[in-house]
């Protein structure tokens, strides 16, 4: 099938080159009407400029975009930020132009990803901060650039999915604790969007099963990835159940919350109530005695989906990334033997 070409959606429409370029780029001097029914045209063609559309001087500029969905005022994970140093610097490395873009939910809806693409003229796209039925994880087979995902699995077979196994981690983490006397383990996990939280669910549930203790859903908490959420359903939980002698947080972020609420009940953490979190952010090491936690190296996480993008732009074949290593680190907060 014979690509679409700029002077094709120009034909269909009516108008110029000039005329659709402007179009598709958001420039004002074009009727909106006009603007809107070129737009859609192109959709309808399925129009992606090769390379982007970006030839300067009969040089095809490379660009790499980062692509942040839900992007907040504070990401006490660390997660955005390592995920941008990263993809940046493996673009620096390659002396591939990188940018930054960012999307929302409401946004997706009314921007297709395809378009997005264009406007900005990439080359590569790696996607970081999506939820599972976010619009744009429907419209991959749309667009023409090699694109990575960072922690979800999409069901596009030329999509990069970057990220470790959680599953593993999760049920290692909590066979560390039954592995050391916890029998009334709960769990604080974060969204039923966030494929992460399902396969961290997953885990929790493989290692409770596999040691023969009950599966209790009064004891599976979500907490959406929030602090203070996670106080709150916690600090619920063990007043009406004082068996609990053990949290498996799916974020630091939200062990740290789940901490608060043990001590501000009199309990001990580490001792009378062990929590595990999964990140190893920074201000898990200093506070309750140290957090035991899954760590995971978010900068190395973007640098590799980075380098993978240009790799494929440069059309280099059968481009692999492994899982992502992760490590139980052991602190205070739940002392024992791997």
């Amino acid at each position: 099938m014979e690509r679409v070409t700029i002077r094709d959606v120009a034909k269909k429409a009516g108008v110029s080159i000039t005329t659709v370029s402007k179009a598709l780029n958001d420039y004002t001097d074009v009727n909106p009407d006009t603007r809107k029914h070129i737009q859609e045209i192109a959709r309808q063609m399925n129009y992606v400029p090769n390379a982007a559309g970006r030839c300067m001087g009969g040089r095809v500029d490379k660009v790499i975009g980062l692509l942040i969905n839900d992007l907040r005022p504070m990401d006490p994970s660390g997660a955005v930020y390592g995920v941008l140093s990263g993809v940046c610097h493996a673009c620096q490395d390659n002396n591939i132009e990188f940018i930054l873009v960012t999307t929302d939910s409401v946004q997706q809806t009314q921007r297709p990803l395809k378009v997005l693409c264009l406007k900005k003229q990439l080359t590569g796209l790696v996607c970081t901060g999506f939820r599972l039925h976010d619009p744009y994880l429907q419209q991959l087979d749309e667009i023409d650039i090699p694109c990575a995902f960072i922690d979800i699995r999409t069901s596009s077979p030329d999509v990069l999915n970057i990220t470790m196994d959680n599953e593993r981690a999760a049920y290692e983490a909590v066979s560390f604790l039954i592995k050391n006397g916890r029998r009334n383990i709960a769990l604080v996990n974060g969204s039923s969007e966030a494929d992460v939280a399902l396969l961290r669910g997953s885990g929790y549930r493989r290692a409770l099963t596999e040691a023969g203790l009950v599966l209790r859903p009064d004891r599976m908490l979500m907490a959406d990835f929030d602090s203070s959420l996670a106080y709150a359903k916690v600090k619920e939980l063990l007043e009406r159940d004082g068996a609990v002698d053990a949290l498996f947080c799916a974020s630091d972020v939200m062990a740290l919350g789940a901490c608060k609420a043990i001590e501000e009940l009199g309990l001990t953490v580490g001792d009378q109530v062990a929590v595990v979190g999964f990140d190893d952010i920074p201000e898990a090491r200093y506070l309750y005695g140290g957090l035991t936690t899954v760590r995971q190296d978010f900068y190395l996480t973007g640098y590799m989906a980075g380098k993978a993008i240009y790799e494929k732009i440069e059309g280099k074949a059968d481009v692999h990334v492994d899982n992502m290593m992760y490590e139980l680190v052991i602190r205070g907060s739940a002392k024992g033997k791997l």
